[in-house]
């Protein structure tokens, strides 16, 4: 993300505290290692909630983030995004995009995200290509992310698809290979940067 959009009147949101990944470095996974039992399936934040924030006109960017969970699995989440779609406002969502059905991909196809453009910017966290992202992404699966990427820049009306890449010892070689193809898989840009995480 273009951290200078970042002021006093951006809002980030963690939907659901629902993941599919096992990424060694989210507390989810470490924490429960150190003998830390935190229940971190604490459930989705109100979607009622949600709808009356993106209506509240104070705020001119909102970004769903995943600190602890994945905004794809909130069990609203199609209809939140139809709603982000139809307000004035900056929409960024962060995701990892694996095991969600290509039902799924194909209804959030369907909304109108580029009424307002290049204000819809749909991120994909993938480290490294199918040999590797599941390294340190552990659970992720390469072909279920292509198959959303690829539903979702088909659509006539698409928000703005990004690859972003974490750089890991054992990716980086990869980093000039998947600048090289992003625009064939369907991504708008591609965005990389070194990682400090345990892997």
């Amino acid at each position: 993300m273009d951290h200078q959009s970042l002021n006093h009147r951006s809002l980030e949101i963690e939907l659901t505290t629902k993941c599919t990944l096992f990424c060694p470095g989210c507390p989810r996974t470490y924490r429960k290692k150190l003998g830390h039992h935190t229940p971190w399936n604490s459930g989705h934040v109100d979607k009622q909630v949600i709808l009356n924030t993106l209506d509240d006109p104070y705020f001119h960017s909102v970004r769903f983030v995943g600190s602890y969970g994945d905004a794809i699995y909130h069990p609203s989440f199609i209809e939140v995004m139809d709603k982000a779609c139809n307000v004035d406002k900056r929409i960024l969502l962060h995701t990892n995009g694996t095991y969600r059905k290509k039902e799924f991909w194909q209804e959030l196809s369907k909304l109108p995200w580029d009424r307002i453009p290049r204000k819809r910017i749909f991120n994909f966290s993938v480290d490294g290509l199918s040999d590797t992202n599941h390294i340190y992404r552990k659970g992720a699966d390469w072909d279920w992310i292509m198959t959303a990427v690829d539903i979702l820049a088909s659509a006539k009306q698409r928000p703005k698809l990004v690859w972003q890449f974490l750089v890991f010892p054992y990716n980086k070689h990869q980093v000039e290979e998947a600048k090289s193809m992003y625009k064939s898989l369907g991504f708008d840009s591609f965005e990389y940067s070194k990682s400090l995480r345990k892997y």
